[in-house]
């Protein structure tokens, strides 16, 4: 846990972004059915473009 954010851990940031709010609410509806919050979601589909997207050493 993280000495100034009682709810974010150690190996996390917290990180502020705006975000069109139709992009938003289909990210909430995928988040939903994924049975995630709409933070983790985005984290995953962040997630999943690196892997895709980055080279392989």
């Amino acid at each position: 846990m993280s000495a100034n954010d009682p709810y974010t851990r150690e190996e996390d940031s917290r990180f502020t972004l705006r975000i069109n709010s139709k992009l938003l609410e289909a990210i909430k509806l995928e988040a939903q059915k994924c049975k995630r919050s709409t933070g983790k979601q985005i984290e995953f589909i962040l997630e999943q473009w690196l892997s895709e997207n980055t080279p392989k050493k």
